[in-house]
């Protein structure tokens, strides 16, 4: 069982994972053209393959870090909300009749998931979510980050982690309940 649980959350971690290096790397390349910065690329600075992007001055790069924090936490943040709302609304052991019954209308039943698939999607987003936050915070202790982005990055980590908690007590209860 451990086996299993744990090849799943290696299973789930691959597009949040992927999901955060596209934020990053877009939210730093959108703020680059619509602001205008002048950068330089050199190519194969990374790994021989990948090209490097330097500024021309240390504000343009902070501004355009710091805008690249908050795109690659925004995607955390998203990823993390509609899992908690499958989570909170379409849970199969708690999702109303009414719900259900309208879902099954519509054709939309897909959306009901089990708590063995939404417990492990929930549980990588959010490692995702406070791992995007621990950046956050070294790179403010840094000196790279303002300190604004990394306070409301915890915040909204720990309102989303007491909702997932919130919905482990529910299942809980249920549980007990029924056994």
């Amino acid at each position: 069982m451990i086996t299993k649980s744990l090849a799943k959350l290696i299973d789930e971690a691959i597009m949040p994972a992927a999901a955060l290096i596209f934020g990053k790397m877009l939210g730093l390349f959108l703020v680059i053209y619509f602001l205008k910065m002048p950068i330089t690329l050199v190519n194969g600075q990374i790994f021989k393959v990948l090209p490097s992007v330097h500024f021309t001055d240390l504000a343009n790069y902070t501004i355009a870090e710091n805008y690249s924090n908050l795109a690659m936490f925004s995607i955390a943040a998203l990823g993390t909300i509609i899992v908690l709302v499958r989570a909170h609304f379409f849970h199969e052991s708690h999702i109303h009749p009414t719900l259900h019954a309208r879902l099954v209308r519509l054709n939309l039943e897909s959306l009901v998931a089990p708590s063995y698939h939404l417990y492990h999607q929930a549980a990588i987003w959010l490692v995702f979510l406070w791992l995007s936050v621990a950046f956050l915070v070294i790179s403010t202790i840094l000196g790279v980050t303002y300190a604004q982005i990394a306070i409301i990055a915890f915040v909204v980590a720990a309102n989303f982690s007491w909702v997932f908690a919130v919905d482990i007590e529910k299942e809980v209860e249920i549980a007990r309940s029924a056994g």
